[in-house]
């Protein structure tokens, strides 16, 4: 029987024994409420346990000791329980017979977890004793085809409507051809007459869309900073006991420039080490970025460089924290696939995503607790608003940061207030995970799988608010780079207004009326206006300098409702962009915000490169470099003294 004085023997014994193998009890045992967790607690805290100590823990138990070979082996019984229940307890199901089930644990003291697996298969429960190691390693190549498998078919295989995998449904390409070619005989048979009415109805929307985009922005002005806020008084109460454990999920590709950025930016960050969970994700060829890992010490073995504001002990314990997660290879690499991936294996009650250069407000995490406690259960993901670190470092820098900040301070702010669906940004973005698994994670055949799960969310009626926190990232420098990022992000939203336009009474029905008419004049025209501003700038260009042309082509009222429009549109668009720098009383930067119809020329190429895309390579992603920006933290690390 389980009584209090063996618990003290069990007690001691372990002690001494993990005493015999360099293990500091008050260091790393501290936190254990009893003797049944401190192999957990050693896992947890990543100490490293040579494999005769689970031979002598085996041999003085009487227990059966399982080589690490013979447990790969056994690899395609992982699945006889779920990912996070042998993750957590260090189980592992050798075989099942019809009186007996024979597992293999780290921790041969679970006694209630034997008991409660007893009572689960009805049988007998045999023990045996393998290492860490073994356990977590035969895991992970258990796990690894369905999780890769799943990861990229999931959401395609339980809700194919809803991924992007066919990018056009038969009855789409039917209309679609039929459109082109009745506006190919309309131009065939009355050309001026065809071009007169398909310039005057993008004049029409043109006309209307803007107004409603000002009116959205307006809602926004008049509401910023209305949504779920959280004081710092509220965060300084906050009892760090009770927060729960927190996955923090940072894919990187081909970003070896920047991976440093991770360690000084987590480091940062006001939540209890011991419960975070981050998953740096790494794709399986990307040798780059993988040396880099094993450089920075995130990857077994002696780092080359370190912080320079801690100890090399420090350093070492410090970077246990981060699971270098490697994504198996697949044909289509996109972010969203190795998001997948890392969340079939996230152990936190919530979730989030940041890019690997960014810089969120240390107390972000703690932010969203409170946040998440502030609402009702409909609130499944709150997103934080972004910005950069460098908005000044050249001309683009500063009309990308004017964008994002009418775009994640007053438009989205608006869309919220106005109950309409909320399209994702791509980074600090927080969930709660068992719903966000429930949703089938992210779509990893849509390049911009951020937006397409924000509206998603609001299908299943599920809501999305805006949380008073910043993430800082790195803005873009070099116009390809860019028009590159941008190319994208169009692709992605056209992929989104597609897949959910396949079945629009469905839509109406998930949206309701109200919100399914704001995400046509929101979201649909975000993706019409950049598509249509180039139509008005001909038709002015060809009225300026080639009179006869256009005078040919265009009637002279057409003419006078073209430049009417693009001189309308180009005002609305340098108003709203203002009012970020009146808001915030930045007056010095206003004639930034006189010059961005340079920028909207630019937005519109990178949308009519995407609409390209789209056709040609629907999931291709274009790859946005980091690490150009002279802002670098590379001075806070040291070579490792040999």
């Amino acid at each position: 029987m389980y009584t209090e004085e063996t618990r003290g023997i069990l007690a001691n014994y372990l002690k001494e024994l993990l005493k015999k193998y360099g293990v500091n009890n008050e260091k790393f045992l501290g936190t254990a409420s009893n003797e049944q967790n401190y192999i957990n607690i050693l896992r947890d805290k990543k100490v490293l346990l040579d494999d005769e100590f689970f031979r002598h823990l085996a041999k003085d138990l009487n227990l059966e000791y399982i080589e690490k070979s013979a447990l790969r082996n056994k690899s395609n019984l992982a699945m006889g329980l779920p990912f996070n229940v042998i993750k957590k307890n260090l189980i592992f199901i050798l075989s099942v017979s019809a009186k007996k089930v024979k597992i293999a644990t780290a921790n041969p003291f679970n006694f209630k977890l034997f008991k409660e697996l007893g009572k689960i298969f009805k049988r007998d429960i045999e023990i045996c004793v393998a290492t860490i190691d073994a356990i977590e390693e035969s895991l992970d190549y258990g796990y690894r085809e369905i999780h890769t498998y799943k990861a990229l078919g999931e959401l395609r295989d339980r809700a194919p409507e809803e991924s992007a995998f066919t990018v056009l449904y038969k009855w789409q390409k039917i209309f679609i051809i039929c459109c082109a070619i009745f506006l190919i005989i309309c131009l065939i048979l009355a050309p001026i007459g065809t071009t007169f009415i398909l310039f005057l109805s993008v004049n029409l929307l043109y006309f209307f869309l803007n107004p409603f985009k000002l009116y959205i922005s307006l809602r926004g002005f008049e509401n910023s900073g209305k949504g779920i806020t959280v004081t710092e008084a509220e965060v300084r109460n906050l009892n760090e006991d009770n927060l729960p454990l927190y996955t923090v999920l940072i894919p990187v590709y081909k970003e070896a420039e920047v991976l440093s950025d991770i360690i000084i930016n987590m480091n940062r960050m006001d939540y209890p080490k011991d419960k975070l969970d981050i998953k740096v994700l790494v794709e399986e060829k990307d040798d780059i970025t993988l040396n880099e890992a094993k450089r920075l010490g995130l990857i077994g073995g002696r780092p080359e460089v370190m912080l320079g504001n801690m100890s090399a002990e420090e350093y070492q314990e410090y970077t246990k924290i981060f699971e270098i997660l490697i994504v198996p290879d697949a044909d289509i690499k996109t972010k969203p696939r190795a998001c997948n991936y890392g969340l079939y294996r996230a152990r936190g009650e919530y979730t989030c995503i940041y890019d690997a250069e960014d810089e969120p407000d240390i107390d972000q995490l703690k932010k969203a607790i409170i946040a998440f406690s502030k609402v009702d259960d409909s609130y499944i993901c709150l997103q934080g608003h972004l910005n950069f670190y460098n908005p000044k470092e050249n001309l683009l820098a500063r009309w990308f940061s004017l964008e994002y900040s009418f775009w994640f301070d007053y438009w989205l702010q608006g869309l919220d207030f106005v109950d309409a669906p909320l399209p994702l940004g791509g980074t600090s973005n927080h969930f709660k995970t068992k719903t966000l698994k429930q949703l089938g994670g992210w779509d990893p055949y849509n390049v911009t799988e951020d937006a397409d799960l924000g509206i998603r969310i609001s299908i299943r009626n599920y809501n999305t608010a805006m949380l008073n926190s910043y993430t800082l990232e790195e803005a873009n420098l070099e116009v390809w780079n860019w028009i590159r990022q941008r190319s994208r992000w169009f692709k992605g939203y056209m992929q989104t207004f597609l897949v959910h336009m396949r079945f629009p009474l469905r839509f109406i029905r998930g949206l309701g009326w109200k919100k399914f008419a704001f995400f046509m004049f929101t979201f649909g025209g975000n993706i019409l206006l950049p598509l249509i501003n180039p139509l008005l700038w001909i038709v002015t260009i060809l009225t300026l300098f080639f009179p006869a042309a256009s005078d040919y082509l265009f009637p002279p009222e057409l003419q006078t409702i073209c430049e009417f429009n693009l001189i309308l549109g180009n005002l609305i668009y340098i108003v709203l962009h203002i009012g970020p720098y009146l808001l915030k009383r930045n007056y010095g930067s206003i004639p930034v915000a006189l010059t961005i119809p340079i920028y909207w020329i630019m937005i519109s190429i990178g949308a009519w490169k995407g609409f390209a895309q789209l056709i040609t390579k629907p999931f291709y992603w274009e790859k946005t470099t980091h690490g150009l920006s002279s802002f670098s933290k590379k001075s806070a690390f040291v070579s490792v003294q040999q």
